[in-house]
């Protein structure tokens, strides 16, 4: 199946529940989804890719729900293209990096170090000012973060080949991360809490978790989340212990509740 066979019947049919009409959906997005995980991550070895594939299936699951069938299937495409590109970067990014820290962490040192090409202090500085506690990191982690970043890659080098320009404008680390000095509202309600650490978890394990407390989406059940995830109860219910996990990890390493 292929992204020209996608149609807003299927889509229409996949956001009302048909496991059937989602997986279509899915599948037809397949060899997109390769080719981003291919450009994105050429060295990856073949467990890795996979891994990254499946982040990027998972998001274009979670977009099939949000999308407005108005649109042209077209659309839909172009649509959840640069969403799966941010989600593989940002699974690439957190497995390359060989301290334990947070994802959200090494994208915004990243950035950061780009912003002030290269001046360690500058950025720390910055760091020091911030006051959200998305962008707050300890001294310990920003000095493992630049022992592990020693070769910066440059956000404005191409992640797109040029077969895959022909088709979509030619894209940056800078396009497809999440830029770090946007505004992130940080409520001191735990909901908002909760929406922004799914944010900052592997996507399987933050849709298992959406699903489950109807966090920035309506509450599944079990045999409708398995379904989109392709997996059993039992892995359903690792994917939401590991997500809780992972999530309040991330919320110590920024000085949050979960």
């Amino acid at each position: 199946m292929s992204r020209e066979s996608i149609n807003v019947e299927q889509i229409k049919a996949a956001q009302a529940g048909d496991s059937d009409a989602m997986w279509a959906v899915v599948q037809g997005c397949d060899a997109m989804l390769r080719g981003i995980v291919r450009s994105v991550a050429p060295t990856a070895s073949r467990e890795d890719a996979d891994d990254y594939l499946q982040e990027a299936r998972v998001t274009v699951v979670q977009y099939v729900r949000d999308y407005s069938t108005e649109a042209s299937t077209a659309a839909f495409t172009s649509y959840v293209y640069r969403a799966a590109r941010r989600a593989v970067a940002e699974a690439h990014i957190s497995n390359s990096c060989p301290v334990e820290v947070p994802a959200s962490a090494a994208i915004v040192v990243r950035h950061l170090l780009w912003r002030h090409s290269g001046n360690v202090e500058a950025v720390w500085a910055e760091l020091q000012e911030e006051k959200s506690a998305t962008h707050r990191i300890s001294r310990e982690m920003f000095v493992a973060l630049l022992e592990a970043l020693a070769e910066v890659i440059s956000f404005d080098a191409p992640v797109n080949s040029l077969k895959d320009s022909d088709r979509y404008e030619l894209i940056t680390l800078a396009d497809v991360i999440p830029d770090p000095s946007s505004e992130v509202t940080v409520s001191v309600e735990r909901h908002d809490l909760a929406r922004w650490l799914m944010t900052q978890i592997p996507q399987r394990q933050a849709f298992a978790l959406r699903a489950f407390y109807g966090v920035g989406m309506t509450k599944q059940d079990e045999h409708d989340t398995c379904a989109d995830l392709a997996v059993k109860p039992a892995a359903l219910r690792k994917l939401r212990s590991r997500g809780l996990d992972s999530a309040r990890t991330v919320a110590y390493a920024h000085g949050a509740s979960a």
